[in-house]
Order: C-alpha cells, then structure tokens, then sequence
C-alpha cells in the first residue's frame, strides 16, 4: 500500500497529513511543490518524503566482471549457511557448498545466489 494522495508528486510519499515541519524536512507547498525546509514551520504542512528506488542489478556477465567480488561469502536464496566461489571459468560458477561443488552459469548463480550482505549476485546497473 502506498501512502499516496491526490496532490502529492510522483515519485513522493505522505508521511503526515498535517503538522508542523521540522528543520530538513520536505514539505508540499500550497502550489503542491515539494520544498525542504530550512528551520521548520510556524504553521501545519503536509509532510513528504522522497521515493528512493530499490537499486537494479543484472548478472555478471563473465567472470572477469565478478573479480572484483572474488573472496566474498555467498548463500543459496532461502538458506542461512554461507558458502563461497571456489572458482570460476569464463561464463561459469563453481561454489563450494558443504562436501560438493555446485556449478552455476552466471545467470543461475544471479537467480540463486545472494552475497552475504543480502546484495545480489550481480552488477548493481546505475541509472
């Protein structure tokens, strides 16, 4: 569900119908522009916040792209164990998965392989 109203930009979520801003805070002006306050508001605003957008990624597309990553633990999406790369050939992936290998292609290891950190195993795409 998404907190949005008529009135309130794209891109821009309401965050309170009607209160005094703080210092640093977006409000939505009677023009319905967003403007980020300098030292709060003497009087009520609605306040918004800016939509951040989940970062992209795609999958490595050799493994001269993933070795910068190299030496990094890796988990199976939907397990709790760590495993890691124990090598890699031009469009493939070996990991070391407790006593066997598993071999994914890139795209297979993207689908399902996350880095340690939660991140996927992929190239973030910079928009």
């Amino acid at each position: 569900m998404t907190n949005q109203i008529p009135g309130v930009p794209d891109g821009w979520d309401l965050v309170h119908a009607n209160r005094l801003a703080e210092a640093r805070e977006f409000i939505l002006t009677e023009e319905g522009n967003p403007y980020m306050t300098n030292t709060g508001t003497q009087r009520p605003f609605p306040i918004i916040r800016k939509v951040e957008k989940p970062a992209a990624y795609r999958p490595f597309a050799n493994s001269e792209e993933y070795l910068p990553h190299w030496g990094k633990p890796v988990c199976t999406k939907g397990d709790a164990g760590f495993d890691s790369v124990a090598s890699t050939s031009e469009y493939t992936v070996y990991v070391n998965s407790g006593t066997s290998k598993a071999r994914y292609t890139m795209a297979e290891a993207f689908e399902q392989l996350t880095f340690a950190d939660g991140t996927p195993f992929g190239v973030r795409i910079d928009e």
